[in-house]
């Protein structure tokens, strides 16, 4: 750990002993993680049941992939408190 962590530590440490249990509930923290955006509709119709007479599907153009975006959610002692994308 470098110092500013193990003082950051001793802060929290002193606050939660000077207010006991109330200091806990008022702590957010946060993540984030890469995700790929996933559209079920169009999952569904790839997967839809052709028999080998049926005519051939038409192929519309696609939209390019957006990729993958960033999920960041803070969250509390009472749940989620802000997701958003980025």
């Amino acid at each position: 750990m470098n110092d500013v962590s193990v003082r950051v530590s001793r802060e929290l440490l002193g606050h939660f002993e000077e207010e006991d249990e109330g200091f806990t509930w008022r702590i957010v923290t946060g993540d984030e993680a890469w995700v790929h955006p996933y559209d079920p509709e169009n999952r569904r119709r790839s997967m839809e049941y052709h028999h080998k007479q049926s005519p051939e599907p038409k192929k519309f153009k696609t939209k390019a992939s957006p990729g993958k975006v960033i999920l960041t959610v803070f969250w509390n002692s009472e749940g989620v408190a802000l997701p958003g994308f980025l």
